[in-house]
């Protein structure tokens, strides 16, 4: 029973670290009419800062472990600052204001997604959004399970087009990920999506995303697998340079110990307005 809680949580950390990663320096374009094709950078205003609201539920299909609500939910604010931008290298500081999670059918002894509140991080990124390493942490909690300099660096899916892009245009990301867990366990998981820039209206620019996942988890000696798919859209404002919504969606066929489930997951992520 726990490894299947622990195979819920993992796919949770990978949902949060995507949440995260997510939030670093938007992509923008320099001050240029916003005609294509375009060469899509982050060239993000240094001091910028920008609030976000993340929001997370996840569901389940099991006959044998029936559920009348969600199995778990998260939501989380987090505050991201802009540090500098030197020599095509981007450095930010992200805060977590504020957490708040449920999990359905908590048992004594289940390990609870630990509270990240008060989290401080800086992140460089190139400007592609290539995560280029994670500088500083503060305030982490020491019984997260997993460690959140794995899971940025592990993570790092939204990566801009090499060339110019065009709406209608399509570029692919192969994005292999090994996370240890602790005390003894590994998360590994096979992602390969393909994003494309649907759209351009105004400075709002749309870009869609989509692939396969397969999943294996290894805690404690027991192993979970799955496979699935992941399908999302990101809005993104060219004249401020920072994200302006993000939504995804990710269907699980899980299998451990002879029972198998299906899992789901949305998450939603938001620009919160300037105080």
């Amino acid at each position: 029973m726990k490894s299947g809680w622990r195979g819920v949580a993992a796919t949770t950390t990978l949902s949060l670290a995507t949440a995260l990663a997510s939030c670093g320096p938007p992509p923008a374009m320099p001050p240029v009419p916003l005609r294509g094709p375009l060469l899509l950078r982050l060239v993000p205003p240094e001091g910028q800062v920008s609030r976000y609201a993340y929001s997370m539920e996840t569901n389940k299909e099991n006959p044998m472990m029936p559920s009348t609500g969600p199995l778990m939910t998260m939501r989380f604010h987090q505050t991201q600052t802009v540090l500098s931008v030197e020599h095509e290298v981007i450095r930010s500081r992200g805060t977590i204001d504020s957490t708040a999670t449920t999990m359905a059918m908590a048992m004594p002894g289940m390990d609870i997604f630990p509270d990240f509140s008060g989290s401080v991080f800086t992140t460089e990124m190139d400007t592609r959004g290539g995560l280029l390493g994670v500088v500083d942490t503060e305030g982490l909690p020491v019984d997260a399970g997993v460690s959140l300099e794995s899971m940025f660096e592990e993570s790092n899916y939204f990566v801009l087009p090499e060339e110019e892009a065009s709406p209608g245009d399509s570029w692919t990301l192969d994005a292999p990920m090994s996370l240890p867990m602790e005390p003894d366990g590994t998360v590994s998981m096979d992602v390969e999506l393909t994003y494309s820039f649907v759209s351009l209206e105004g400075s709002l620019a749309t870009l869609s995303f989509e692939g396969p996942i397969d999943m294996s988890l290894d805690v404690g000696g027991m192993g979970m697998s799955g496979s699935g798919t992941v399908t999302g859209t990101t809005v993104v404002d060219l004249a401020e340079g920072r994200y302006q919504s993000q939504t995804s969606r990710m269907n699980l066929d899980m299998s451990v110990a002879g029972m198998s489930m299906k899992t789901s997951s949305t998450t939603t992520l938001e620009l919160l307005p300037d105080r």
